[in-house]
């Protein structure tokens, strides 16, 4: 019997109490471990430098400098605290860190003073949108990092320069911007649910080096990528899975699997991406050629099934140069993706033509319905996909499909007063695929693990009328 204290620091207990061993849902036996509270953080002067214990609730931190949580460490932040970064800071984690809000009781990573720009705005130019201002670095995993758990937590206005100490961490260089979140460590976990993230430079989350166990379910990302990045972005050794989580003006992708940096000892980057929606990614990608909504390359694998994907520059892009696992991908591990398309020239790349993605008879539109009789998705030819426009509209509850007010796709980059969920007459009901298992790599725990599994869904996207899923 596995016990999810041989994960947890042991710095982070004074005194552990055990509970009786209890079944979990998942088929795994924990011993739940309830540590004495950690040493509390005074929040009467700006913090700066080495930092453990814990930001306690309702009170309002200010950082000026960068934080580091050292080896052994942990930094556990209680629900309610807002913490505000200056000067670039960041959060730099050697050890653990716990960020455990609740629905009710909100934790905000941000800084003071900015002013979101939501709505809709004609001819909209990110260069005047304060949410790529890149005020502070974000949450920077090193090899040693444990632990980063995050509940109920909003990350906004990230992507400050890195600096040199940080750039070495990641091999950049101190002009880069940073990630929001980072996480390098094959025998960590990252946790990311039921949390927001709001406007970052470059990409969102990434999970790289040799990697690490991580479960991003249930949340909202908005405003991802300034002119490139992409939202979570998973590379070699990164193995997890990817749920329920709604993702809007993305720069570039909203999700993506690429092996790149394999070697020995590394384990094959694996995602099981399944129940998001994804609304107009890939528009402020400045290369051609990239982005939009899902993406495998280079060795990677996976599954991808029941998202929602609408007005996105592409659909599923499996890549050729370097290829994906297509062995794996084209083995029945994708489908019953939905699209909906305003106008051809989205439609003609629900398939990308530049790409190898193979057409699969459980999407919607159903592709023999649009594609050529001799559509041959190995041989990059474009096509007609007048007869995908406009088929099969989602019905949400508050959002014009097609998009009306003489709005680009790329004005609309934030959910706003949209609501995303399905109206009881959505085609998007109960046309989900159930028959798959998540990776479920990590254990659950209210605390220092993953909360809940939300499970395939019936429905397609990230809101199931059962209300499981996501919850924003």
């Amino acid at each position: 019997m596995k016990s999810i204290l041989k994960y947890i620091p042991l710095v982070l207990f004074g005194m552990v109490v055990f509970s009786a061993c209890k079944k979990k849902d998942d088929n795994r036996d924990l011993y739940i471990a309830v540590p004495t509270p950690a040493t509390p953080i005074s929040d009467a002067a700006p913090l700066c430098g080495n930092v453990k214990g814990t930001m306690l609730t309702g009170k309002t931190y200010t950082v000026n400098c960068d934080l580091y949580v050292q080896p052994g460490d942990t930094l556990t932040i209680q629900p309610g605290v807002r913490v505000n970064f200056n000067n670039g800071a960041g959060i730099i984690v050697k050890g653990s860190l716990f960020s455990l809000g609740t629905k009710d009781a909100q934790i905000y990573l941000t800084v003071a003073g900015l002013t979101k720009t939501d709505q809709p705005v004609l001819n909209y130019q990110a260069k005047n949108d304060s949410a790529f201002a890149g005020k502070w670095k974000g949450v920077i995993g090193d090899v040693t990092c444990n632990y980063m758990i995050f509940k109920w937590t909003h990350l906004e206005y990230c992507g400050a320069a890195l600096g040199n100490s940080v750039a070495t961490l990641l091999g950049l260089v101190a002009t880069d911007p940073s990630y929001a979140m980072y996480f390098s460590n094959p025998k960590g976990y990252l946790v990311f649910e039921d949390s927001w993230i709001y406007g970052t430079v470059d990409d969102a989350i990434r999970v790289s080096g040799a990697g690490g166990k991580f479960a991003i379910l249930r949340n909202t990302f908005e405003k991802c990528g300034k002119t490139g990045g992409d939202v979570l972005n998973i590379k070699s050794g990164g193995t997890g899975d990817m749920a329920y989580n709604l993702f809007i003006g993305d720069a570039t992708n909203g999700l993506k699997a690429s092996d790149k940096g394999a070697g020995a000892g590394i384990a094959k980057c694996d995602v099981r991406m399944y129940n998001n929606t994804i609304i107009n990614g890939g528009y402020r990608q400045a290369k051609t050629g990239r982005g939009g909504s899902i993406n495998f390359e280079e060795g990677a694998r996976g599954m991808a099934f029941n998202n929602l994907i609408i007005n996105c520059k592409f659909g599923l892009r499996i890549l050729s140069n370097v290829a994906a696992d297509t062995a794996y991908l084209y083995n029945g591990h994708y489908g019953y993706n939905y699209y909906w398309a305003d106008s051809a020239s989205v439609a003609e790349q629900i398939y990308p033509t530049t790409y190898i993605t193979k057409p699969v008879a459980t999407d919607f539109p159903q592709p023999s319905t649009y594609l050529p009789a001799n559509f041959n998705y190995l041989s990059n030819i474009s096509y007609n996909g007048s007869g995908a426009v406009q088929k099969g509209n989602p019905l949400f509850f508050g959002y014009p499909l097609p998009v009306t007010g003489g709005y680009r796709l790329q004005d609309i980059t934030a959910v706003g007063n949209f609501k995303f969920n399905l109206q009881a007459t959505s085609p998007c009901i109960g046309k989900g695929y159930t028959g798959f298992t998540p990776l479920q790599l990590i254990p659950t725990n209210e605390k220092y693990g993953v909360t809940d599994y939300t499970q395939p869904g019936k429905d397609i996207g990230c809101y199931q009328v059962s209300g499981n899923g996501n919850t924003h």
